[in-house]
Parts: structure tokens; C-alpha cells; sequence
């Protein structure tokens, strides 16, 4: 696998990480202090969306092109899985985010 393929396969990781670790950052930390509170999970479902979307995008052309290390193929179904599970698993998120929030206000 050469550098730029290495490199593709660094970004679809981390991108693919990034999809998942902001949705409990969101929920448990961010809309904490929002009116809505954990009833604003959908930021979340669209910014995770959109981090997996730019992860799958920069991979594409390594994906293409081949050799796939395990990285490469990790971070794109990390992207994938989010998007798949934000798409499909909505009630899961909402609970997810609502067992996560802290309501500040009431402490």
C-alpha cells in the first residue's frame, strides 16, 4: 500500500471514529445546555451523517483503486454503519440520547 493510499485510509478512519464519538459528546455534554436538550439528537444523526459522507468521499478513489488494507475497509464501515444506522435506527438514537443528557437546569 503506498503513502497516499495510507493516508486515504488514515483520513475514512478517523472520519468513520468521528461519525460515532460525536453523538454521545452531543447528547451527554452539548445539548445539555440547548432548550430542547436531547430532543436535538437529529444535529446529531446529520452531523454524524455528514463527517461519514466526507469520510466515505475521500476514501473513494483508495477504495477504487485497491489494495484495500484493514484500515481502509474499517473506517468505510464505520461511515457506512452510521449512515445506515442513522437512516434506519432513529428510535435507538432518540433513547440513546435522552439515557445520555443531563439536564443542568434541574440540579
Amino acid at each position: 500500500m503506498d503513502t497516499g493510499n495510507r493516508f486515504s485510509a488514515a483520513v475514512v478512519l478517523v472520519f468513520g471514529i468521528a461519525s460515532w464519538a460525536q453523538f454521545p459528546t452531543l447528547c451527554g455534554f452539548m445539548f445539555s445546555s440547548t432548550r430542547l436538550g436531547a430532543d436535538n439528537f437529529r444535529y446529531s444523526l446529520w452531523l454524524g451523517g455528514l463527517l461519514a459522507v466526507v469520510g466515505l468521499l475521500s476514501g473513494l478513489q483508495a477504495l477504487i483503486r485497491g489494495p484495500r488494507g484493514a484500515m481502509l475497509i474499517v473506517g468505510a464501515l464505520l461511515n457506512v454503519s452510521f449512515i445506515g444506522a442513522a437512516v434506519t435506527a432513529t428510535d435507538w438514537f432518540r433513547a440513546s440520547c435522552h439515557a445520555l443528557y443531563v439536564d443542568v437546569g434541574n440540579q
